[in-house]
């Protein structure tokens, strides 16, 4: 018999082989393919696809991290980038940044004077991050006004950043360089390490699956190495590791 078609996910996968169960009807179709702990379900049974294949067909709703990839929004077309302008800072405390297409990262952008008028020089076509004080920080793609001024058309994170990236890999689409490094506690297999990037947050919430963010940058394990090059080729980018 059917399982009933819901909303929620009955199984869902949050590290390579490892997932949290939802329903437990679903228990005594995996009890023979790995070892259930509580709602963790551990697969080590070879028959993966043939598995998600049979509970998929039962009616269970199934969420693995190649769903996940394939769920994250995907950059959009390129904004070009053109010419500058400058803009009086509102107040004094008004910090702005901009996508910096070679660091994917926030840049801090310095204010400057005219008639003694604080304010921040800005290329038509950029992402920028606004923070006012310690405030919520706010994000807008920047366009030159009729008038001749700049505008700022706003923007929510995910957007904003989604569109740095278009605007990264149109500029420069070399590959991104992955640095090994020493695995603790004496593992074998060691791990990768990427640069620290400010990434979009479904892209954010995605990596940290499979990767652990430090001071440096993320640390990957060689077992999660999939998952990542693939969430990166979903946003474009072409991870290789640097020998």
């Amino acid at each position: 018999m059917k399982v009933s078609k819901r909303s929620s996910r009955d199984l869902d996968e949050i590290a390579p082989n490892r997932f949290v169960m939802s329903n437990p009807h679903i228990a005594s179709v995996l009890k023979s393919e790995g070892v259930i702990t509580g709602r963790l379900f551990e697969l080590t049974s070879w028959r993966r696809e043939g598995l998600l294949a049979r509970l998929r067909e039962r009616g269970f709703i199934v969420r693995t991290l190649a769903d996940r990839v394939e769920a994250l929004p995907a950059p959009p077309p390129p904004q070009p980038i053109g010419g500058i302008g400058w803009r009086p800072l509102a107040t004094t405390n008004e910090q702005f940044g901009h996508f910096d297409l070679r660091q994917l990262r926030w840049h801090p952008l310095a204010p400057t004077l005219r008639d003694g008028m604080p304010g921040v020089v800005l290329c038509d076509g950029w992402v920028v991050r606004r923070r006012k004080g310690r405030g919520l920080a706010s994000f807008y793609l920047v366009h030159k006004e009729r008038s001749g001024g700049i505008g700022l058309r706003p923007l929510d994170e995910t957007e904003a950043l989604l569109q740095g990236y278009a605007q990264a890999l149109a500029f420069d689409p070399r590959p991104l360089l992955v640095t090994p490094h020493p695995a603790p506690d004496g593992d074998a297999e060691g791990t990768l390490l990427l640069p620290m990037l400010e990434l979009p947050r479904p892209y954010r919430e995605a990596l940290e699956l499979g990767a652990t963010r430090t001071t440096d940058g993320w640390l990957v394990g060689r077992r999660n190495w999939p998952l990542v090059q693939a969430l990166f080729r979903r946003l474009g980018i072409v991870l290789t590791v640097d020998a």
